[in-house]
């Protein structure tokens, strides 16, 4: 109960700023502080930056995307969707309290993947008469849907890159075409031959000092230092 007190009382100080700011679904703002993920939301569904950054902050990102496709399905403002889900309501319930209806607006089809959630498993088989999708699983297919429309790619891309491992924030990288991070060159230079030499000067009791881009040798007797100018042939 204080749960759902508390969602309430957030969801109308976050409505008290849509409102008074004169949110509307369709027209663009500044995407300044805003980046990734939730750029290409804002981008796709033609979303202010101030309200992407204000729904940003009161859902996790991978759920941004499926207030605003309830949204446009739904004919409804994104704040009303918003509102219903900060009250605890399931993406499930919200969709049926818009009078959609779920093998219509969460079928996505696909040639390689079958079965809940994917492909025409989902609403078209009878014994899927009674199934009702997670809060994961509409998350999943909508985010799916997104993806491949704002990127022209096919379902199937989409999926095999889910099951690979990529979240839906790495895979709208890939997507966007942003470049990876450039890895440092990693040290190839092999030491096991200044190491030995290293060891034979020990054994010699010299004693070998390292500064800042070069080794310094302290000899014991001018003998010493005739030896190692001879036989590395340096000149003294």
């Amino acid at each position: 109960m204080k749960k759902i007190l508390f969602s309430c009382v957030a969801a109308t100080c976050i409505f008290g700023s849509l409102y008074a700011a004169d949110f509307d679904l369709g027209i663009s703002g500044s995407d300044k502080g805003i980046s990734g993920f939730s750029l290409s939301v804002g981008e796709y569904y033609r979303v202010p930056a101030e309200e992407i950054r204000i729904i940003r902050r009161s859902l996790p990102e991978d759920e941004m995307s499926v207030v605003y496709y309830l949204a446009r399905k739904g004919h409804k403002t994104s704040d009303a969707i918003l509102k219903m889900r900060l009250a605890g309501k399931s993406w499930w319930d919200i969709t049926l309290s818009l009078g959609l209806r779920p093998t219509e607006v969460y079928v996505v089809e696909t040639r390689r993947h079958s079965g809940p959630p994917y492909g025409k498993a989902f609403g078209h088989h009878k014994k899927d008469k009674g199934y009702i999708l997670k809060d994961g699983e509409i998350i999943e297919l909508v985010n799916t849907k997104f993806l491949a429309a704002k990127y022209n790619k096919s379902y199937d891309e989409v999926i095999d890159m889910r099951h690979s491992g990529r979240g839906y924030a790495d895979i709208d990288d890939d997507f966007r075409g942003k470049k990876p991070k450039k890895e440092k060159p990693k040290d190839t230079y092999n030491f096991n031959s200044l190491n030995n030499l290293i060891e034979k000067f020990k054994e010699n009791n010299l004693k070998i000092k390292v500064e800042k881009n070069y080794f310094k040798i302290e000899f014991n007797s001018q003998e010493e230092v005739d030896k190692i100018t001879s036989y590395f042939n340096i000149q003294s």
